[in-house]
């Protein structure tokens, strides 16, 4: 595990979080706390917390099942608890790394250690995503739809640019099906440049064009076998799953802002919560801490008043961000452990 994994980022990278988002949360509770602040505290609705933290299990559940059906799909089914591991554990990297960079890495890992091949790994991850990225197409449309005259021309470039992050994604996908041969010439043109001599050797890097040809080969033939129509029914009890998680998570901040006694327009926190979840993982920074709770302070003007905006972000956040870190972390000290007490 440790080989594979870089735990060193990791640590690192989960220090800036916590970092960043006291630093955050101390700015905006500077801003916006006063006396009305302390009163809600004392007579917040605990049932509408409870809710909310029932709607994070709900969709944690929704986010594992991808992975039990998928796995499947692929002659290589792994149990619900283990889908659960993978989830929250790649959930983890994902959330500590820029850019959620280490997100598909972990849950390719712990895919593989299950005993699936890197290609069949790779498959179910990218296939996943892919899923997952058609529901943000058909969710950025529906907002489009009904806010499209009341949207501004930096959200309705926002929107385009999500669909047509998402259209990528599924090129890229459709290409190492249909093409795998020029996705393996594509891979070696790319290792023909001297840094990869130099850093690897002739030897070592002979093996790695050999090992990516044919797990290359191994992924097209698992993404045709997953996006076949032998498997349509999975593909969509995978897409209503995803739906499902999401729109758990998205209920979250609505439950939180009740049990402050908060009405809002439900609609237009859906669609600020879309925009914020969209951008939130081209941070630069792991997971957007600081970043995110800043810009959830802006897209909350209007909606919440001041006096409450750093009891709601701190709540929110904490749900559905550091939970998932606290429990993904747990998760990853397991696995890691696992081998050395073989071992030993």
């Amino acid at each position: 595990m440790q080989q594979r994994i870089d735990l060193d980022r990791a640590r690192k990278g989960l220090a800036i979080v916590i970092l960043l988002g006291i630093f955050a949360i101390a700015v905006i509770s500077l801003l916006t706390f006063n006396k009305d602040t302390i009163s809600a505290l004392k007579n917040v609705r605990l049932i509408y917390i409870g809710l909310a933290v029932l709607s994070v299990f709900l969709s944690w559940l929704f986010s594992a099942i991808p992975f039990y059906i998928l796995t499947r799909a692929v002659k290589k089914p792994i149990s619900l608890p283990k889908s659960f591991s993978i989830y929250l554990g790649g959930s983890f990297f994902g959330f500590v790394t820029p850019f959620g960079s280490g997100l598909v890495p972990a849950q390719i890992f712990i895919l593989t250690n299950d005993g699936l091949s890197p290609g069949q790994a790779t498959a179910v991850t990218s296939s996943r995503a892919t899923i997952s990225s058609w529901l943000f197409v058909v969710l950025g449309l529906v907002i489009f739809l009904a806010f499209g005259s009341k949207l501004s021309g930096t959200a309705r470039a926002g929107l385009l640019s999500i669909a047509a992050a998402a259209a990528v994604w599924s090129l890229i996908i459709l290409f190492f099906i249909k093409k795998p041969g020029s996705a393996k010439s594509a891979v070696a043109r790319i290792l023909e440049r001297p840094v990869f001599l130099k850093l690897l050797g002739e030897v070592r890097l002979n093996n790695m064009r050999a090992r990516l040809n044919r797990e290359i080969e191994h992924l097209s033939s698992n993404l045709k076998d997953l996006f076949s129509g032998a498997n349509l029914l999975a593909v969509i009890a995978v897409f209503v799953a995803e739906m499902i998680a999401w729109s758990a998570i998205f209920s979250v901040l609505p439950l939180v802002m009740l049990a402050f006694g908060l009405q809002s327009n439900f609609a237009q926190l859906l669609f600020r919560l879309f925009l914020l979840f969209s951008v939130a993982p081209a941070s630069p920074t792991p997971g957007g801490t600081g970043l995110v709770e800043t810009a959830l302070a802006g897209l909350l003007n209007g909606l919440v008043v001041k006096s409450l905006l750093a009891p709601v972000i701190v709540i929110w956040r904490f749900l559905t961000y550091y939970l998932i870190i606290l429990v993904g972390g747990l998760i990853v000290l397991r696995l890691i452990a696992k081998p050395s007490s073989a071992k030993q």
